[in-house]
């Protein structure tokens, strides 16, 4: 355990103090992934929702017990981000042009391929052996605000026994009517002065987002203390991708945010992220808190865990 550790901190560039953030959240939530699948039956896989605010850490999460649990316990665990099934560029621009020009940027509900998620699950649940053994599922590269061409999307060996669906609104549900009557900050008063691009989102929770998220079988939730946080550990996020295409070397179409833009791009998300702190720990099976200088709090279960 020291061993594989110890490499994924530094795969990870992750500080020591994750190791406390292992030993008291991480491990317990294999050790209850390992009962889940042990209970678990019917020709899908396992699936299991990751969410938390931008910056939670849900990414580092879904890995660490990817690798461990077959480290472990010898299982096929896959991590499907939501990320990687955002629209393309130009299937935004189209949205964008046709609802509202808020769509041509990538985030909020409407702006992912839903179908493309559940035609994956779909392969997953129906493969038999004898089958071909590997499925390519979508990656979409944020540097470069669009997905890549097929030849390089992920590789999904099969059988898979668990996914972890990952993503920052992943088992999000669609809010009241009457909350969608008043923007939640200046961005939204500005640009969304008419409520048609919060509605668009809310429907879209409604509808396809609703389907796809109703095959979750247990979600866990990574709780921030408040939206406040957010943006700067979103910063962190971004100096982090930074880093990581820096040692891969530069790209063509690579983009970085500039602090305007951070703090503009992290609007688009105030009021969902609000609004799932405060209707998922009522479903959640488990909770993993933080603080706002990210130090891990508490961890608790259950359905109605708070």
């Amino acid at each position: 355990m020291e061993v594989f550790l110890e490499q994924f901190i530094e795969k990870e560039r992750l500080p020591e103090g994750f190791r406390t953030l292992v030993s008291e959240a991480y491990l317990p939530i294999a050790e209850r992934l390992l009962t889940w699948n042990a209970e678990h039956s019917g020709p899908a896989p396992l699936l299991v929702g990751i969410n938390g605010a931008q910056g939670t850490g849900k990414s580092t999460l879904a890995h660490f017990l990817a690798e461990f649990l077959k480290a472990s316990a010898g299982l096929n665990v896959f991590v499907l981000s939501l990320d990687d099934l955002y629209m393309t560029k130009s299937e935004r621009l189209l949205l964008a042009e046709r609802v509202h020009p808020l769509l041509a940027t990538r985030g909020v509900p409407g702006t992912h391929d839903v179908a493309m998620a559940m035609r994956l699950l779909d392969a997953m649940a129906s493969w038999e052996a004898g089958e071909m053994k590997i499925l390519k599922s979508p990656r979409f590269r944020k540097e470069m605000d669009d997905r890549v061409a097929a030849r390089d999307w992920h590789s999904v060996d099969l059988p898979v026994d668990l996914v972890l669906f990952e993503g920052w609104c992943v088992s999000a549900r669609p809010q009241p009517l009457e909350a969608l009557e008043s923007p939640v900050n200046a961005f939204e008063s500005s640009e969304d002065s008419e409520g048609i691009w919060r509605g668009f989102v809310n429907d879209a929770l409604e509808g396809a987002y609703a389907e796809l998220f109703a095959r979750i079988d247990y979600t866990v939730l990574l709780r921030v203390p408040s939206f406040d946080c957010v943006l700067d550990w979103r910063r962190e996020q971004e100096a982090k991708l930074h880093l990581s295409c820096a040692d891969s070397g530069p790209s063509e179409g690579q983009h970085f945010m500039s602090e305007s833009e951070l703090i503009e791009f992290i609007a688009h998300f105030e009021r969902l992220t609000r609004w799932m702190l405060v209707d998922i720990p009522s479903f959640a099976e488990v909770l993993v808190d933080f603080n706002r200088d990210r130090s891990f709090v508490g961890l608790s279960y259950g359905k109605g865990a708070a």
